[in-house]
């Protein structure tokens, strides 16, 4: 099974903490990790080689993405520009991968993902999962696809590299970034919504939890709501899509705990984000206003 994700720097700990979930749970799989980051310090590199190889006896490859020759649109504020490599992996992973799972790094794998990686691509550019915010049409309007094709979330894909080669998805992607510049407001998740539209097969919800799914008020089709009441009792990723994630000290995500769990299993253990007598004040009155459903909190999960 062969992992990609893309970091800077800023994202080492919790890119380990990711891979941490990874390796926990997916112990009977030969797995290889390719990271993609630009200039990345021997720390970075000594740590997660250190994780992955030494403690999971997996392998781990390093590649550098040069500096991109062509301006980008804003990202937004949690958002790192290096959210944009992976539009390069095609070119900068080695062509004897023909397919590899891409995991963005503010997420916990807590399931199998054996099956998920032998789901057939062939005929496909990515098999991924509906975004949560797919039953707002406003993406294909604004990218000029037709809205039926619903949209889907980038930070976990199933990529069918012979494909993206065949295709040659990087001078697309320069393309449609430099055609729809201004109209961009998603990042690269814009870039690959807007060309793989009608190219994508869509896999169960466990394959990619996000923020939304565990919401009170929803943020998913009404049609799909049953199905994905079902998926979320079987999680294989919980992806931490909101803003507040739990590394941050305004997080109220009902898995948060999840997340420390794994990072008390890596060289980070027994850390936890300050939180000032206004932020705990806050938190906890956002508790009970979601208990009491007056805020669009998080479900109770059981």
């Amino acid at each position: 099974m062969d992992v990609v994700c893309n970091i800077d720097d800023n994202y080492t700990k919790f890119c380990g903490v990711m891979l941490t979930s990874l390796f926990e749970n997916n112990r009977d799989e030969d797995i290889t990790v390719h990271v993609l980051g630009r200039a990345l310090a021997n720390g970075t590199r000594e740590v997660l080689t250190d994780l992955v190889e030494r403690k999971y006896k997996g392998k781990i490859a390093f590649y550098h993405v040069e500096n991109m020759a062509f301006p980008l649109p804003e990202t937004n504020a949690h958002i790192s520009v290096a959210t944009y490599y992976r539009l390069f992996m095609a070119s900068l992973l080695p062509e004897s991968l023909h397919k590899v799972l891409y995991l963005d790094c503010d997420l916990l794998v807590v399931g199998s993902l054996k099956e998920y990686w032998n789901t057939d691509i062939t005929r496909y550019a990515v098999g991924v999962v509906e975004d949560m915010w797919a039953y707002d049409h406003d993406r294909g309007k604004r990218l000029g696809y037709p809205s039926e094709y619903s949209s889907f979330n980038a930070g976990v894909m199933l990529i069918n590299l012979d494909y993206w080669r065949a295709i040659e998805f990087e001078k697309k992607a320069v393309g449609f970034i430099e055609e729809k510049f201004d109209v961009i407001s998603d990042a690269d998740q814009d870039v690959l919504n807007g060309l793989f539209y009608n190219q994508k097969l869509f896999v169960p919800f466990r394959y990619n939890l996000q923020d939304g799914f565990y919401r009170r008020k929803r943020h998913i089709r009404k049609e799909t709501e049953e199905v994905l009441n079902n998926e979320l009792k079987h999680p294989v990723i919980i992806h931490f899509t909101n803003r507040r994630k739990p590394w941050k000290s305004d997080c109220i995500h009902p898995l948060k705990k999840e997340y420390f769990r794994y990072l008390d299993m890596t060289v980070w253990k027994g850390e936890r984000p300050a939180m000032s007598f206004r932020q705990a004040w806050k938190t906890v009155n956002y508790r009970l206003a979601a208990f009491l459903h007056l805020a669009n909190g998080f479900r109770r999960i059981s």
